[in-house]
């Protein structure tokens, strides 16, 4: 992070874009980041025990377009409300913490796939995906 000025915005969107293209599923994206949240403490793993990964995947992909949306558009959508609803207490029992170590989990996948990764580009991921986050944090006991 230098003195320049960055838009946030723009380094997040060239870094989704070597990612994922044009919102392709990225397979081996997907794959790598529950590599790398399900290790991260047996825990995680223990709540992902019966789930179908395929399934869970195809989720997350559809999951990182509703946090993007929101940022760009500060519009609750239905996406989100069932997404912040799915994770709340009543139904999968997300705890705040355990947003920190997805959101960390999903860095260290970027760093591994975008290869002009630098703190910038983590903080732009961080940035883009907090407002959504924020609002499934809050949701959580709602």
């Amino acid at each position: 992070m230098g003195n320049a000025t960055i838009n946030y915005g723009d380094v997040f969107d060239a870094s989704f874009h070597r990612i994922l293209g044009d919102g392709a599923f990225n397979p081996a994206f997907t794959t790598r980041f529950y590599e790398i949240f399900l290790g991260r403490d047996p825990d995680i793993a223990d709540r992902f025990a019966n789930t179908d990964m395929s399934a869970q995947k195809t989720m997350l992909h559809d999951s990182l377009f509703t946090l993007v949306d929101f940022y760009r558009n500060r519009v609750l959508t239905p996406q989100l409300r069932r997404l912040a609803a799915v994770h709340s207490r009543a139904q999968h029992d997300i705890p705040a913490d355990l947003y920190d170590r997805w959101v960390n989990s999903l860095a260290a996948a970027v760093a591994e796939f975008d290869p002009d990764y630098d703190e910038d580009v983590g903080l732009a991921w961080r940035l883009v995906l907090s407002p959504g986050i924020t609002y499934m944090r809050y949701c959580y006991d709602r």
